[in-house]
C-alpha cells in the first residue's frame, strides 16, 4: 500500500514508523527539513519538503496512485485541505486528525464525504473517553474498548487475599458456564503470558480481563476489589481535554467535579462550557498551595492534563503524596510512559499513541488492534470475520488446534455478544475476538481466515 503522510510531527513520526514497519510505501511530507532528515536518517520512509495544501507538493508526492491519505499536522485546516485535494488527485482513502468537533456531529451542515474526508481522528477526544474509563473505574491499571465498544478489557492488579489467588484460568472459566468474563492475559515480571487452562494466577499479577460492559462490576468483585465510585475529581488543566472529561462527568452526575486552570482565556470558556463543574483561576504554573487550598487531599481521582508533561508529573506525585486514591496522567512525551508505574503513578495516557492506534484500527478494518501500548501486556487484539469455507466454521472452541500463545476472548453472534468458553460454538458470519502473542497470529489467520 502507498501512503501519504501529511505532518512529521510525534503522530506522524509514529504512523510513519508504524507503516513502514509493516512493508508499505511510505512518503511523509512536512515544510520542516531538520524533520525531513530526521525521518528519512531514521526509517525506511520517502520524505518530501513542502506542504500538504500545496498541489505540486502532493503531485511530486506520488498522490495520484496513492492508496492512502494520513493528514495528521496540529492545524485542523490543513489537514481539511490536503485531504480535498487528495481526493481530486486520486488518493483513494482519506484520514485527517481534527480537534474541532463540529465537523463530525450528526446534525453538521457539512459533511465529511462533501470535504473528501473518509475518517475523522479526535485526538482530544480520544484522550478524554480514556481519562474518564479511568474514572469510572479508580482500581484499572488499564480499560479498552473492545467489539465496537461493547466490551472492556480491563487491567487489574492482584493483590494479597485476592480469592482467585492460585486458581486456574479452567477454575476460573469452566466450559459449560455462562460466564461474564474470561481472563486473557498475564503480566508477570515483565513477560506477557496468555494462560493456558492450567496457568494459575499469583500475587502482584497484572491480569487482564475482558467482560461485557455491564459486568465489568462482577469483574472487579471476583478479584476481590468491589467497585468503589469516585465522586470527587480535581481536573488540572482546562484545556480541550480536560473541558470534555468535565463535560463528560457532568451527564453522569455523581461526580463533584472541580476544574483549575491558569489561563485566564481557558478558564473563562470552561467557565461558559461547564454547568455544575466549579472552575478555579489558577495563578500560573506549577502552583501546589493552590492545589493544597482547594483540597486536592480531599479527592478521589486527580487528572493532571496541561500541555507540560512534567507539570502534570509532578502535580500527580503530590496528589499520590497526600493519598489520593487516584491518579490519571496526561503525558506527551512516549520516554516517559515506561516510567510512570515506578515512579507510583497510578494511570497514564499518551495522546499521540491513541490517535495512532484509532488511525491503525481504521485501516486495518477494525479486525487487528495492537494493543501493545497497554502497560506490561506485548500481545494484539484480532477480531476474525468467520467465512463459509473456515477451518472453524460450525466447531466448537474445544475442538479447534489453536497455536500456543492464543486465546479466543468473545463472539460476536449478529451482535450478540458472548464470553467465549470451550463449548462455545463458532458459526459462518461471526466475529470472534482473539487475544495472541505475534508468532501466533499466522496460523491463527489459517483456522478463521
Amino acid at each position: 500500500m502507498k501512503v501519504i503522510i501529511v505532518g512529521a510531527g510525534a503522530v506522524g513520526m509514529h504512523l510513519a514508523r508504524s507503516l513502514s514497519w509493516e512493508g508499505h510505501e511510505v512518503i511523509i511530507i512536512d515544510h520542516r527539513q531538520e524533520l525531513m532528515d530526521l525521518a528519512t536518517g531514521s526509517m525506511d520512509v520517502l520524505a518530501k519538503r513542502g506542504s500538504g495544501t500545496s498541489i505540486s507538493t502532493l503531485v511530486n508526492a506520488g498522490a495520484q496512485s496513492a492508496d492512502l491519505m494520513l493528514a495528521v499536522t496540529n492545524v485542523d485546516e490543513v489537514n481539511l485541505v490536503a485531504c480535498m485535494l487528495a481526493r481530486q488527485l486520486g488518493v483513494k482513502t482519506r484520514i485527517a486528525r481534527v480537534r474541532n468537533q463540529e465537523y463530525s456531529k450528526a446534525n453538521s451542515p457539512v459533511s465529511l464525504e462533501s470535504l473528501g474526508i473518509d475518517q475523522v481522528i479526535h485526538p482530544e477526544l480520544e484522550a478524554a473517553r480514556e481519562v474518564v474509563r479511568f474514572i469510572r473505574y479508580p482500581d484499572a491499571v488499564d480499560v479498552v474498548e473492545c467489539a465496537g465498544g461493547r466490551m472492556y478489557l480491563t487491567g487489574v492488579r492482584l493483590e494479597t487475599g485476592s480469592p482467585i489467588l492460585g486458581k486456574t484460568l479452567k477454575d476460573l472459566t469452566p466450559d459449560d458456564a455462562d460466564i461474564p468474563f474470561r481472563m486473557v492475559a498475564i503480566s508477570r515480571a515483565g513477560q506477557t503470558i496468555i494462560p493456558s487452562g492450567k496457568d494459575t494466577v499469583q500475587v502482584h499479577d497484572l491480569i487482564y480481563v475482558i467482560s461485557r460492559c455491564e459486568d465489568v462490576g462482577k469483574m472487579f468483585a471476583m478479584v476481590g476489589k468491589p467497585v468503589q465510585i469516585a465522586r470527587k475529581v480535581m481536573i488540572l488543566g482546562g484545556g480541550i481535554i480536560g473541558r470534555i472529561v468535565a463535560e463528560e462527568l457532568e451527564k453522569e452526575k455523581q461526580y463533584i467535579v472541580k476544574l483549575v486552570e491558569s489561563d485566564p482565556e481557558r478558564s473563562e470558556r470552561a467557565s461558559q462550557r461547564l454547568v455544575s463543574t466549579m472552575v478555579v483561576r489558577g495563578a500560573g504554573g506549577m502552583d501546589i498551595d493552590l492545589l493544597a487550598i482547594e483540597g486536592i487531599g480531599d479527592m478521589d481521582v486527580f487528572t493532571a492534563l496541561t500541555d507540560d508533561d512534567e507539570n502534570n508529573i509532578v502535580t500527580s506525585l503530590f496528589a499520590k503524596h497526600l493519598k489520593v486514591r487516584r491518579t490519571v496522567t496526561l503525558v506527551s512525551k512516549p520516554q516517559y510512559m515506561p516510567v510512570m508505574q515506578a515512579i507510583g503513578l497510578d494511570a497514564s495516557i499518551n495522546e499521540r499513541l491513541l490517535t495512532t492506534d484509532a488511525i491503525l484500527k481504521f485501516l486495518r478494518g477494525g479486525r487487528i488492534m495492537s494493543i501493545s501500548s497497554l502497560r506490561g501486556l506485548k500481545a494484539e487484539i484480532i477480531e476474525f470475520q468467520i467465512g463459509p469455507k473456515s477451518k472453524a466454521a460450525g466447531k466448537r472452541l474445544s475442538e479447534i488446534d489453536f497455536p500456543d500463545g492464543s486465546l479466543v476472548g468473545a463472539i460476536d453472534h449478529y451482535g450478540e455478544i458472548a464470553v467465549a468458553v470451550g463449548s462455545s460454538m463458532v458459526m459462518p458470519g461471526d466475529r470472534v475476538v482473539v487475544f495472541a502473542h505475534e508468532r501466533a497470529v499466522p496460523k491463527l489467520e489459517r483456522i478463521f481466515g
